[in-house]
């Protein structure tokens, strides 16, 4: 079935950068995949660079202030911190990737990758924060599992996220080894940063 939305376009070419990486996003292919003309395409976006700027606010909406909206409605501190988990285990993992990479050569890119980076740490350390977790420990801990989401989507082939489940865990688990008396909330709290498996370290932000 033909597809003549805007999000018929993201759609495909976030399965384009998961497949084919940067380089297999070309406006040719692309439309053969939605299945319409060049036409449609410059109806909708104008031009390449409309294009690019509107799929990465989409990326941005989508698996970034969206997914922390969601997690947000969940008032228990420790419940919000397993729905960000969760969330995290969502995203587009390859095409996170791509993007990534596409960054290094795209100031563009790399500026919406800061963003997301910096606001999906932020909700991670604000959750622990709210599980009783001190600020500059929750800082750490969002870092860390920031940390675990992006080394897991740089190995190569699908991420796993079931092992990235697995990993999260046991970061939880270093928190409450690393901070005994805070075992509750840093430990779940830690699992939740990873949980919100953010896609990329404060370093690279």
């Amino acid at each position: 079935m033909t597809v003549t939305n805007r999000e018929g376009f993201f759609a495909a070419a976030m399965a384009l950068l998961a497949r084919d990486g940067r380089a297999g996003l070309r406006l040719a292919t692309l439309c053969r995949d939605v299945g319409v003309t060049s036409g449609s395409f410059y109806h909708h976006f104008g031009g390449w660079d409309g294009f690019v700027d509107a799929l990465l606010a989409h990326w941005e909406a989508v698996d970034t202030h969206r997914l922390a909206e969601l997690a947000a409605r969940e008032p228990d501190p420790e419940g919000r911190l397993d729905v960000l988990k969760h969330l995290a285990l969502t995203f587009p993992h390859e095409a996170e990737t791509a993007i990534r990479a596409w960054a290094h050569g795209d100031e563009r890119v790399a500026a919406v990758q800061a963003r997301v980076d910096e606001h999906r740490h932020r909700v991670v350390a604000e959750a622990l924060v709210a599980a009783d977790v001190e600020p500059e420990r929750a800082d750490r801990l969002a870092d860390l599992a920031l940390a675990v989401l992006i080394g897991r989507q740089q190995l190569l082939g699908p991420t796993d996220v079931g092992e990235l489940l697995r990993v999260f865990d046991l970061v939880s688990d270093l928190g409450r080894h690393d901070d005994p008396d805070h075992s509750r909330g840093a430990g779940g709290s830690l699992a939740a940063s990873n949980r919100t498996g953010t896609s990329s370290t404060r370093g690279e932000r």
